[in-house]
């Protein structure tokens, strides 16, 4: 009942009750899968910022011309508009990017590949080109590959992802929800038709490959984004798993609590005595902001 009223009186135009519960779920999957336990690859970072977020673009791109999805240069057969899922490694990358919404933004709005063209009005077909900020859509979701021989722990039995079923190994899906399959489905799709000779999911790494864990001064500049230590953050954000994983975490009445603390945590940050001093936030706080994020 408490968590229904917190709901219904939110100053909120997002629902951070259950997208909290969707956060949590999402880092304690990414810390199951391993992604979180290393430092992220150049190849990652790459894969991140040269291929992804100008996906992401194209996609919002095809939303804003029509629904026709009709495309000269890569096609848009089997491309629908329900949401982009992606891999794993990229979506912890882009969680950690979105964690500095400013910093992100900037960079966003910085680099041209990633504008998005829309129609200027409805009777004349005049295109213009603005910066849209790039959303996770569904937000707290991933998808990642299991080979047959993968090393990596994971008990099926207890899992709350989809599983599909995908050459020699499985694809598994998070949040568990049909319209989450079908938008990385739908990724997958616009992936291969964008980038035909680049693998969706991160192959494995080769153990004599040293790039694979060895990052060199152009690896290391190229994860500054804009000037944003991404790696930095991901070395940062990887522990923040282990602060929201008290039992507390897991009742609705604390979660309602932390959603009204973080409403007056923000209220106070405008206040002349916040804006002059840091401000600390509680773990239970700290949940719903980088939610809100």
């Amino acid at each position: 009942m408490k968590e229904a009223t917190a709901k219904t009186t939110s100053p909120f135009s997002l629902d951070l009750l259950p997208l909290s519960k969707s956060h949590r779920e999402f880092l304690k999957t990414l810390h199951g899968l391993g992604i979180t336990q290393s430092v992220p690859s150049s190849k990652s970072v790459r894969r991140y910022l040269d291929l992804w977020l100008p996906l992401v673009a194209e996609y919002n791109n095809r939303c804003s011309s029509s629904l026709e999805m009709v495309d000269k240069e890569i096609g848009a057969s089997g491309v629908e508009l329900v949401g982009l899922v992606p891999p794993s490694d990229v979506a912890w990358l882009w969680h950690c990017h979105r964690l500095a919404p400013r910093r992100y933004v900037e960079y966003i709005h910085n680099q041209p590949r990633l504008a998005t063209k829309h129609e200027e009005s409805k009777t004349e077909e005049v295109s213009v080109t603005e910066t849209k900020t790039l959303e996770a859509d569904p937000p707290f979701a991933l998808q990642h590959y299991h080979c047959k021989d993968n090393n990596t722990e994971y008990d099926e039995a207890k899992s709350t992802e989809i599983v599909e079923e995908k050459g020699e190994g499985k694809v598994l899906i998070l949040p568990h929800t049909a319209s989450t399959a079908a938008a990385a489905t739908n990724a997958r799709v616009l992936w291969e038709k964008m980038y035909p000779s680049e693998s969706f999911f991160l192959p494995l790494p080769d153990t004599n490959d040293k790039s694979c864990v060895t990052l060199t001064i152009q690896d290391e500049e190229k994860a500054n984004p804009g000037g944003f230590d991404l790696l930095g953050s991901a070395l940062r954000q990887k522990d923040f798993l282990w602060q929201i994983s008290d039992p507390n975490f897991d009742e609705p009445t604390f979660l309602a609590k932390g959603l009204e603390n973080y409403h007056k945590f923000l209220i106070l940050r405008t206040t002349p005595n916040g804006q002059n001093q840091i401000i600390v936030p509680t773990y239970q706080i700290d949940l719903m902001w980088h939610t809100h994020m």
